[in-house]
């Protein structure tokens, strides 16, 4: 029910506004004279489509479609995301969807894939140590030795730091890839030394990239050690590596272990080789980590992409574009 008041010079006046604005169903619900002599009438009508403002019918918008999200929801599946993480992906969807009144499923998708994840430039000058760190055989030196590359192709200066005084092999394969680079090469196996060592690196080179030993995140020791160095290191850019095809869960405990001690990026390697980025989105969405480049070929010149939104929905929804 609405109401609304009408003010006539007597009372047939009255009623005959009452009758044109509201029709014959409208009820008289009170009437009362005014001070110049003249009848005010408050009446009523049980019509929700009446606007009394404008005096005319409300125009009905269409509703809006339900949204159909099984092209999202089968994707997510088929990638592999840990179930929490699809559930809140499609609850953002949905919103997004009603909100703006529509929307295919890849732009709502890339939408919540820009707004909901944190992204990093690999290449910003402004932060100049970068320290890698990341399970045994996670991909970390090769990634290093790309990073490096691409700075080169930017004419952008960078050294090598490794602390691995775990594997021999390791920095012999870095040092021969920082010589085929023309990129200078240090290690510092002592973390003591490791702080002035990278201070001084960053006042000649615009990047310092920092190797550390591949650890196995389930012994405390071994997490403590790099634990050690990302203390040391507390205002480097700290990018773990892992290996794009991993089992989501595994893959999403793996990194939970390593935000604990300062991981903030993540860098998937050998996503050429995967089929399923679950792990990628999961890590993102639980640990919050931000997602800039990828490793997505063996080359070492061209081995090395940028991930931003469009790219991870062009992943999950290969129609994208």
């Amino acid at each position: 029910m609405r109401l609304k008041t009408f003010i006539g010079t007597n009372m047939s006046d009255a009623l005959q506004q009452v009758k044109r604005a509201l029709g014959a169903d409208a009820i008289i619900l009170n009437t009362e004279s005014t001070q110049d002599g003249g009848i005010k009438i408050t009446a009523a009508v049980e019509d929700a489509d009446f606007d009394f403002d404008r005096n005319e019918k409300i125009e009905k918008l269409p509703p809006v479609q339900e949204f159909d999200e099984s092209k999202i929801r089968e994707s997510l599946s088929y990638h592999g995301v840990l179930p929490a993480v699809s559930e809140g992906i499609l609850a953002r969807v949905r919103r997004l969807y009603f909100n703006q009144g529509g929307g295919n499923a890849q732009s709502l998708l890339a939408k919540d894939l820009a707004e909901s994840y944190r992204y990093y430039n690999m290449l910003d000058r402004t932060k100049p140590l970068k320290l890698f760190m990341g399970i045994s055989g996670s991909g970390k030196s090769t990634a290093i030795a790309k990073v490096a590359t691409q700075a080169k192709l930017k004419k952008i200066s960078s050294c090598i730091i490794s602390c691995d005084n775990v594997r021999a092999g390791a920095n012999k394969q870095l040092q021969a890839f920082a010589k085929i680079l023309d990129v200078p090469f240090f290690f510092e196996g002592d973390r003591d030394k490791l702080y002035n060592r990278a201070m001084l690196s960053t006042r000649e080179y615009n990047f310092v990239l920092i190797d550390t030993p591949g650890i196995n995140p389930f012994i405390k020791e071994e997490v403590e050690r790099i634990h050690s160095y990302t203390k040391v290191l507390n205002k480097s850019e700290k990018i773990m590596t892992m290996d794009a095809g991993r089992n989501a869960a595994d893959a999403v405990e793996i990194s939970e272990v390593f935000k604990k001690i300062g991981a903030e990026c993540l860098l998937p390697t050998r996503l050429d080789l995967s089929r399923r980025i679950g792990s990628i989105i999961s890590i993102a969405d639980v640990c919050q980590m931000k997602l800039g480049a990828a490793g997505v070929s063996a080359s070492i010149v061209q081995g090395i992409a940028k991930i931003d939104a469009n790219a991870l929905c062009k992943l999950l929804l290969p129609t994208a574009k």
